[in-house]
């Protein structure tokens, strides 16, 4: 649970919009979109998305037992100035963040900001004729701490009156981190394959804490249907390989970090020209966590809207 579970891959498969006959990666309209990584708006056209996500899971064992459900909204702007440069901007917001400790009492149940997010894509190649069929894209992100990171709970106060903080009760990471990518899409109408890779570089947070640096894997299809166009399908399979979170005295925390896989599977749904509605489930496969964590399916909806500027 403490690696920030689904930091970047969450935002990988969320919402996109769909182009009426160019359902490919050359319009722009890329595979499971969401980020800059393999998604971008066509040239000129701002991209607004709205996005809600639930999330649960827990970790830990006997007294260090916590759980955490979560609802989150995440507003997405992308504007693509010229072709094969697009910039990105993030801004997630907690509906309810609920903290339950080791009986399962919700000690606290934070709302607010997240961490906003900066990013770029831009396609460094492009092969296959005037219809590129094979296009290699990099991505660069920063997420800024934004988020409250200085949160006590009313009894949170720990021996002789000292206040204690609970880096899992935060809004946000405190840290400033770095996002790199690399993209590749193959596209062959009505099918579109793709994978990507993504490495996290999290930053240390004022007090000091670290959240284990993370390396993220994708592979998927996704198949357009309907005479239409107007509807698809994706599948897709994730990895995400995490270190342990540190904290300010050097120590490890065992019940964080590992590897994890994902089976995805997505839909979405071209209401009119420039309206998509989207909706993706996130299912755990095989996992190798450290110490005690579990992980659940999480799922997104979401509506994108494209418009020219």
């Amino acid at each position: 649970m403490r690696a920030c579970v689904l930091v970047v891959f969450a935002s990988a498969v969320l919402t996109f919009a769909l182009r009426p006959a160019f359902a490919c990666s050359i319009c722009g309209c890329d595979p499971s979109g969401g980020t800059l990584g393999l998604d971008r708006p066509s040239p000129r056209d701002l991209r607004i998305a709205l996005e809600g996500r639930y999330l649960q899971k827990e970790s830990g064992a006997d007294t260090a037992a916590e759980s955490e459900k979560e609802g989150r909204t995440l507003l997405r702007l992308q504007y693509s100035p010229v072709r094969r440069l697009a910039f990105g901007f993030e801004m997630p917001f907690y509906a309810w963040k609920n903290h339950y400790d080791n009986t399962g009492f919700m000690d606290e149940n934070a709302h607010g900001l997240a961490d906003v997010l900066l990013g770029a894509r831009s396609e460094v190649l492009q092969l296959g004729g005037l219809v590129p069929r094979h296009t290699l894209a990099v991505s660069y992100a920063l997420k800024m701490p934004t988020g409250n990171n200085a949160f006590v709970a009313p009894v949170d106060v720990g021996v002789g009156g000292t206040i204690t903080y609970d880096e899992h009760k935060q809004l946000g990471s405190g840290s400033w981190d770095h996002l790199l990518g690399l993209w590749y899409t193959y596209g062959e109408f009505p099918w579109v394959a793709y994978a990507g890779a993504q490495a996290r570089v999290n930053g240390t947070n004022s007090r000091g804490f670290h959240y284990g640096n993370a390396l993220f894997g994708t592979l998927g299809v996704r198949r357009t249907l309907l005479e239409s166009n107007a509807l698809y399908v994706s599948l897709e399979a994730q990895a995400r390989k995490a270190g342990k979170d540190r904290a300010l005295d050097g120590t490890l925390d065992p019940d964080s970090g590992g590897l994890l896989t994902y089976a995805t599977l997505g839909a979405g749904y071209q209401l009119t020209h420039s309206l998509v509605v989207r909706g993706v489930l996130q299912m755990p496969a095989v996992s190798s966590l450290n110490g005690r964590q579990s992980e659940h399916p999480v799922a997104f909806v979401g509506f994108a809207y494209d418009m020219t500027l």
